[in-house]
Formats: C-alpha cells, sequence, structure tokens
C-alpha cells in the first residue's frame, strides 16, 4: 500500500472509533487494533495522538457533510434543498456525530490541532449553507442581507441542537426544534411554516 492509501486507510479507520467509541479512544493503540496492524504503523503516519485526533474528527466531520449535501442537492430548488438540510440535521440518526461534535467542541480546549480542525470544518459548513442562501436569493426564495452571517447564525442554531444526541430519551426538544425552525424562517424571510409545509 502507497503512503497516501495508508494513510487514508489510518484516518478511516480512526474516524470508525471516533464515531462509535468517542475522541478519547482515538489512541495508536485503538486504531493499530481496528487495522489489525502494530501501532508502530500508526505512529509512523502521525507524529502525535493530538494530530490524529484531528485528522479523525476532520475526516468523521467531511464524510458527513458530503452525504448530507449529497441529499440536499437532489431537492428541487433552494427552498426544498434547505427543507431536505433541515430534516437531515434534525434526525435522531445523525446523534453519533452530533455526540462526535460535542466531543470536539469539549477536547479542543486542551487539543490545538483539533481546535485547528473544529474550526476549519465549521467554516466548511457555513460556507456550504451560505451558498444554498446565495443561490435562494438570487431565485427569489430567501430574503437576507448578508448571506454569510445568516449562515453562521443558523449553523449556531443547529449546533445548539446537538445536546439533544445526549439527551434524547430524558428532554423532549420538540418545541425547541419549533424555535430553530421558526427562526431560521424568519432569518430567510419567509412564512411561517414554509420551512415544514
Amino acid at each position: 500500500m502507497d503512503p497516501a492509501e495508508r494513510r487514508h486507510e489510518i484516518v478511516t479507520a480512526a474516524s470508525r472509533v471516533a464515531i462509535g467509541e468517542g475522541l478519547e479512544r482515538v489512541t495508536a493503540k485503538r486504531v493499530a487494533e481496528e487495522l489489525g496492524v502494530v501501532p508502530g504503523l500508526i505512529n509512523h503516519y502521525f507524529g502525535s495522538v493530538d494530530d490524529l485526533v484531528a485528522a479523525a474528527f476532520g475526516h468523521a466531520a467531511g464524510a458527513e457533510r458530503a452525504v448530507v449535501y449529497g441529499t440536499v442537492s437532489a431537492g428541487a430548488g433552494p427552498l426544498d434543498e434547505l427543507k431536505r438540510l433541515l430534516a437531515a440535521f434534525l434526525q435522531p440518526d445523525r446523534d453519533p456525530v452530533s455526540l462526535l461534535w460535542l466531543d470536539a467542541w469539549q477536547a479542543s480546549r486542551r487539543r490545538p490541532a483539533l481546535l485547528t480542525e473544529v474550526v476549519r470544518q465549521m467554516e466548511a459548513d457555513t460556507a456550504q449553507l451560505s451558498m444554498l442562501i446565495t443561490r435562494g436569493i438570487e431565485s427569489g426564495h430567501f430574503v437576507t442581507i448578508d448571506a454569510a452571517s445568516t449562515a453562521l447564525r443558523i449553523m449556531a442554531l443547529i449546533d445548539g441542537l446537538s445536546i439533544q444526541a445526549a439527551t434524547r430519551a430524558q428532554i423532549d426538544y420538540s418545541t425547541v426544534v419549533d424555535l430553530v425552525v421558526g427562526t431560521i424562517q424568519l432569518e430567510l424571510g419567509l412564512a411561517p411554516g414554509e420551512l415544514t409545509g
């Protein structure tokens, strides 16, 4: 296996561990177990655990974005795409990735490489949504002055709902979801119920 393929294999395995078990379990030893290799091989490609954790998180977040926006792109115009995006973000089956984000935000306080990757992934999410909003403005579906700022505010609302992944069984978040959807409608100049109808 050439070095690029091996590195990709290691990052993909580390990403599986991160999603399934949490970022704290992403170690050279655990990833080596996942691949059936010796930990020294992982250390050869990643000089520090911090770099391995950052790569695992970045791979998982990027892969999720590709899946979500792949589904969204099948929509019939910006409004339908936004409806699909919200449905994808609010699905309970997204909980493992939401929990991964919660892990990453917490761990990034003491892992500089992870902090850099978290910021990069947040900016990528916001940029992707900003492009969707811009298309909506151009087609006359959305009304907002600054697509990038609106996208950032919407992503902050979505990110705030990540906590439900950890507490969904104990707390009913349906009224919070209603608040998020209602606020997004206001941000984009949509009529009440336009995102849920």
